[in-house]
């Protein structure tokens, strides 16, 4: 059996290490820079992530990117108030898109002018799925829904998406 009777442990526990080695200070110049950097890589993360730049084009309103703004809303455009309850969009602006087996698909304006496309499924809460207009924009819904507008690119036939309206692909 071996015993520690030759360490003090209390005086290394609670006490500073002074003879265990000096610690190296940095210079503070390198500390903010480091903290810029990371910072720059946080931004540019945010716009990689979003697909595009942060700031829309003001000139631009999302009532005028999709067709189916263009027609006045009529019954099967209307989506019923509790399901649009806390979703953030204009209840005047939706217009329905299609339906796919995720859903019935609605296009919307929200209240902060972004373009979005509202899902509602039979027994489960709606969502919403919304982007900041432009030319190029594009919403995808799941698996089966991608919405882009106008001058935006569609998406490529060769990967099953079929067109079930304008600018609205399906992918069954």
């Amino acid at each position: 059996m071996t015993t520690f009777d030759d360490t003090d442990l209390f005086t290394d526990a609670f006490h500073d290490f002074r003879g265990v080695g000096a610690a190296r200070r940095r210079s503070g110049a390198l500390t903010g820079l480091v903290l810029v950097a990371a910072a720059v890589l946080v931004a540019v993360g945010f716009v990689w992530a979003r697909g595009g730049p942060m700031v829309a084009d003001p000139a631009i309103g999302a009532s005028s990117l999709l067709p189916a703004f263009a027609a006045e809303q009529t019954s099967v455009d209307r989506v019923p108030a509790d399901d649009l309850a806390g979703l953030g969009v204009d209840p005047h602006t939706t217009r329905f898109l299609t339906e796919t087996s995720t859903g019935r698909h609605y296009a919307a304006v929200g209240v902060s002018g972004k373009l979005c496309v509202v899902t509602i499924q039979s027994g489960e809460l709606p969502q919403v799925s919304c982007t900041a207009p432009s030319s190029t924009a594009r919403i995808a819904v799941d698996d089966t829904l991608f919405v882009v507008a106008s001058s935006g690119p569609a998406p490529a036939a060769a990967d099953g998406w079929r067109e079930a309206g304008p600018d609205v692909f399906v992918n069954d």
